[in-house]
């Protein structure tokens, strides 16, 4: 039972009203501009008729202007549905394209009867396909008879719109006004292809993506619309058993989570018994042809997540973003820690930004980081070398060590913890997460191909560096409204748009972590992010699915001393809340707050200085 004010997204989680409200204030102030830039739009004697949309920047393009319509289809089990909301969350993250995502499923009777067994009959399938594109309709051509209370979230904007369209002067019949609209797209799938499987939508044959491109095409044809439509069919493919069997096996333990199968025999039965259905639609599926016949179309063929990706006709901006996206992530299990740097000088005293080195405290947590990396995220043993050990007698260069000391070595298979896990680590150039790091070990470890990797071997990005204050470098808050009282107050108002001056903003900052975000994306090792604050914001709250625009007040998260820990599998969409105060139950933090000032007590009554040298 949904909770009292609650809305349902379309992804089908529930989002609470809190969260609503603050996504409903986001949808209804978006613009194409920072809000910090309002006054110098409005006519004064000295500009009488001032520019009515500033340039955009990146991060508030959208898509151009154009509407596309992505249209995912293949076997099921296959991530299908967790590619297509990651997609969706990516565009609006770091493009600000309007995205809503449609589930097939949704209005298909046999799927909302709870039958995922059988396929449905073609003779169902007209009526619902029809109230479907409606529904696409609705949302491509931004109309909504709703008010504002009872919109869903990806639907608030249009009120926005009509106000903006006056005040640009521009008629707000014509939608293909790219200088006041960055567009939408409309992203397909199904949450139960079984059932869906002679639905139109479903694009399971020819005959049906045929019928999707004529029904569309009368959008472009309308006299009341006139809107161009882009639609891309999206393939994804698993040919490597393994990929195929971790998707599988992740939908049995959310089976075994969720109290639907109850033991070893309950879930080889249901191995066996979806084997069964996948090989059935298998028969009737017919996928996309590169004999001749489907040229005419724009499709990307994504064939094992990115290992080898196929395209068609895909030539404008947005399409090449997406399948740069697409050839990035993937559905199955890895894990992202994300982890602010220790305590810095510059910490102590308030002051924005610098490069300031770490204090007392910043090294006890560096210790406490150093040994949470090697045992929770690497899986390494602590081993104490003898005090005969030479240099020369060790195979891994790693443990060449001094004779008695502790250090961190590798496991192997045999282990009864299991063996030591291949992990990476990245930190920003400031000299404060480099030092935070500083003493995470990286042994060499012997891989299953007989290769070596590097575990946690540092990797510098200077695109994850704090956000630069500009001329408030250095400065405290109170200097601040002293220096740029201007800033103070703008920056209050418009946290994400506004850009210190001859600094950056938070959009500078979205802009300049996506290459990040798509490398990040494409690791199945877990991944140790070192950062800063303002960054780390960004990286959280795309990764939990909170809304850029609440990114800047996330007050209560990315605390010094905190590990957060985030593990994504082909279930985390569905467990997206939304609200950025109460995180999705794939959020686990490690709160070392109390230990460092433990430690720092006991070492300050041990009689130690407590400072460590700036070398280490």
């Amino acid at each position: 039972v949904a909770r009292a004010g609650a809305m349902e997204h379309e992804s089908g989680y529930e989002v609470s009203p809190t969260a609503a409200d603050a996504m409903r204030r986001s949808i209804d102030s978006e613009a194409l501009y920072a809000k910090s830039q309002e006054d110098l739009l409005t006519a004064t004697s000295i500009n009488p008729t001032p520019t009515t949309v500033p340039p955009p920047i990146a991060a508030l393009a959208g898509n151009i202007g154009e509407r596309h319509v992505l249209i995912f289809i293949g076997l099921p089990l296959v991530g299908k549905r967790t590619i297509a909301l990651r997609l969706k969350r990516y565009l609006r993250f770091f493009h600000g394209a309007k995205c809503k995502a449609f589930d097939i499923a949704k209005v298909s009777p046999a799927a909302n009867g709870g039958n995922q067994t059988t396929m449905t009959s073609p003779m169902d399938a007209d009526a619902q396909a029809l109230d479907f594109f409606d529904r696409l309709r609705n949302f491509l051509e931004g109309s909504d008879d709703k008010p504002p209370q009872a919109m869903e979230v990806d639907d608030v904007m249009t009120a926005f719109a009509a106000r903006r369209a006056s005040v640009n002067g521009v008629d707000p019949v014509d939608r293909n006004a790219k200088n006041v609209d960055s567009g939408r797209v409309a992203i397909v799938f199904s949450s139960d292809a079984m059932s869906t499987f002679y639905e139109n939508w479903s694009g399971s044959s020819k005959e049906r993506r045929r019928w999707i491109l004529a029904r569309l095409a009368t959008l472009s044809d309308s006299s009341k619309s006139k809107i161009r439509v882009k639609t891309i069919f999206i393939e994804v493919t698993l040919t490597k058993p393994d990929l195929v069997d971790n998707i599988l096996e992740q939908k049995l333990d959310r089976d075994v989570r969720e109290g639907r199968l109850r033991n070893s025999r309950d879930r080889d039965a249901a191995a066996s018994e979806w084997k069964d259905r996948v090989n059935d639609y298998r028969k009737l599926y017919v996928t996309l042809q590169e004999d001749g016949s489907e040229d005419d179309l724009s499709y990307i063929k994504l064939i094992n997540y990115g290992e080898r990706v196929l395209t068609n006709r895909m030539r404008a901006y947005l399409p090449q973003r997406i399948v740069q996206f697409l050839t990035a992530t993937h559905p199955t299990k890895h894990t992202i820690y994300l982890c602010r740097h220790g305590q810095s000088e510059y910490n102590t005293t308030g002051r924005l930004g610098g490069n300031s080195p770490i204090t007392e405290r910043g090294w006890v947590f560096a210790e406490i980081l150093a040994r949470f990396a090697a045992e929770h995220v690497c899986n390494l043993k602590e081993v104490k070398t003898p005090q005969s050990t030479l240099c020369s007698d060790l195979d891994d260069p790693y443990l060449a060590a001094t004779p008695g000391e502790t250090i961190w070595s590798s496991r192997d298979a045999s282990d009864p913890k299991g063996a030591s896990v291949p992990s990476r680590l990245w930190t920003s150039s400031m000299l404060r997460t480099i030092q935070t790091a500083a003493l995470i070990p990286h042994p060499v470890l012997k891989l299953p191909d007989g290769g070596n990797w590097e575990s946690m071997s540092p990797r510098v990005y200077r695109n994850i560096d704090e956000i630069f204050a500009g001329d408030c470098e250095g400065m405290t808050p109170d200097e601040v409204a002293v220096a740029h009282p201007q800033a103070t107050t703008l920056r209050k108002m418009d946290k994400i748009g506004y850009r210190y001056p001859r600094g950056e903003s938070y959009f500078d900052l979205i802009s300049r972590i996506e290459p990040c975000i798509q490398e990040m994306e494409s690791y199945t090792e877990p991944l140790l992010i070192v950062s800063h604050q303002a960054i780390l914001r960004c990286i959280f709250a795309y990764l939990t699915g909170v809304d850029r625009e609440s990114a800047p007040g996330m007050e209560t998260q990315i605390q010094q001393n905190v590990v957060y820990q985030i593990d994504l599998d082909a279930s985390s969409e569905g467990k997206i809340t939304g609200d950025p105060n109460h995180p999705p139950a794939f959020v686990t933090v490690h709160d070392f707050r109390r230990e460092v000032e433990a430690r720092v007590t006991d070492r300050r009554a041990a009689g130690g200085s407590g400072l460590y040298p700036q070398g280490r």
